[in-house]
């Protein structure tokens, strides 16, 4: 646990520094889809900000939605992903993709790489919500086969899970 206080703390201060210097959208994208592999839940590479990451994720996400609405036309703002690329053309293929798998834990990684790729404001939300029902429910149809059948410990083998205790 951390050890400071939760809200208004040198953490989140370095960090609203570090958000205040981002002024395009290229920039901004290319910012917050770091901070969330790096950073955010379930395959994050570490655990640094273990209090602090879900508000700091919220603060790059308010400041990539004012680029984007700055820099964007209406038209880009509805239909394309900050990258420019067409939103639904996106959707179609990772949707595409999902429909062609049939392991549940491929199935998991690409909609968790979905969703720090592509969560909004990097794509429209329209888009991305309606995609993320078509991969989540494609992911527990192969979940559900015998998914909690086997014992906790060979469950956690098999996933590669790795405990993690606090002393």
């Amino acid at each position: 646990m951390a050890n400071y206080k939760v809200h208004d703390n040198p953490v989140r201060d370095e960090w609203l520094a570090k958000i205040g210097q981002l002024n395009t959208l290229k920039s901004g994208a290319a910012f917050l889809t770091d901070f969330r592999k790096k950073h955010t839940p379930p395959l994050r590479e570490n655990f640094d900000l273990e209090l602090d990451w879900g508000w700091i994720e919220c603060k790059i996400e308010e400041k990539v939605a004012m680029l984007k609405h700055a820099e964007l036309s209406d038209d880009q703002f509805l239909n394309n992903c900050v990258g420019g690329a067409n939103a639904q053309d996106i959707a179609d293929a990772v949707v595409a993709r999902m429909d062609d798998c049939s392991d549940k834990y491929e199935a998991e990684k690409l909609h968790i790489n979905f969703r720090t790729d592509y969560k909004p404001p990097m794509m429209p939300t329209n888009v991305f919500m309606d995609t993320d029902r078509l991969l989540g429910t494609k992911l527990m149809e192969l979940r559900n086969i015998d998914y909690y059948a086997m014992p906790l410990e060979e469950l956690r083998k098999e996933r590669g899970v790795k405990i993690i205790t606090i002393q």
